[in-house]
């Protein structure tokens, strides 16, 4: 047994005997929620806090968060606690929730407005994707539960173009194997996403601000998040079109 594993273990045992392992819960789908423990366990790290990272349905991630049954949350938007008032942001975005567009044809569609004259497929739930397509009026909404009938859907001539999520939808895609369908290189919308913790352990905020903070100022964030969506995009190389506009 090297060295470096005997002090992490040694670390982690002295942790756990001090009660201080937080159970972080994500509310995020395969493969995302894996992007977001190697995020969460690199900060936890530097920040010398044990981890025990788990996948739970959406809502019940939350409301277990919330209510202190565990101890935080590991991607949320920043205005979550409006509505979970016991959930304390680590205010350094760790993630982004990119929203785009795929279609069959190159519909240059640059911003939200431009979905007007479209049909416009969605995943039920996703609250923003769900608003840019009702914000913007378009010719009709579809809502489904999964991507792969939304790809289906759009392969098919049922709709003209899907707003999601970029890992999502990647993640999607390389399922069906579609092919040449088409997606701007820049998100309709990019909201940030921070990790947050039950009130009863926000002292901890500090230590794991400076953590996400370092990863930032020494590119291991960056990092991550690139290698991850490189495994991603490798598998669907014949099935989208990247198109940059003005």
């Amino acid at each position: 047994m090297g060295k470096i594993t005997i002090i992490f273990l040694i670390t982690f045992s002295f942790l756990q005997a001090s009660g201080q392992i937080l159970t972080i819960n994500s509310g995020y789908s395969f493969p995302e929620t894996n992007l977001l423990e190697s995020i969460i366990k690199e900060g936890f790290k530097r920040a010398e806090i044990a981890l025990k990272y788990q996948t739970l349905p959406n809502q019940r991630s939350l409301i277990n968060a919330n209510n202190g049954i565990d101890d935080g949350e590991a991607g949320r938007i920043w205005e979550i606690s409006d509505h979970y008032p016991n959930l304390v942001r680590i205010p350094v975005a760790i993630h982004s929730i990119d929203i785009v567009v795929i279609s069959r044809e190159n519909l240059h569609i640059k911003k939200p407005l431009d979905l007007k004259f479209h049909n416009v497929g969605v995943i039920r739930g996703m609250k923003i994707a769900e608003q840019i397509a009702e914000n913007a009026k378009p010719l009709s909404i579809t809502k489904t539960t999964n991507h792969i009938t939304l790809i289906k859907m759009l392969s098919s001539n049922r709709l003209d173009v899907i707003v999601t999520s970029k890992i999502a939808l990647l993640s999607g895609l390389s399922e069906t194997k579609e092919k040449n369908l088409f997606m701007a290189s820049k998100p309709l919308i990019s909201s940030p996403i921070y990790m947050h913790l039950h009130k009863k352990h926000k002292k901890l905020i500090p230590k794991l601000e400076e953590a996400f903070n370092s990863m930032i100022k020494d590119g291991t964030l960056k990092q991550i998040s690139d290698d991850f969506l490189k495994d991603l995009e490798k598998n669907i190389a014949d099935s989208i079109r990247i198109v940059k506009y003005d």
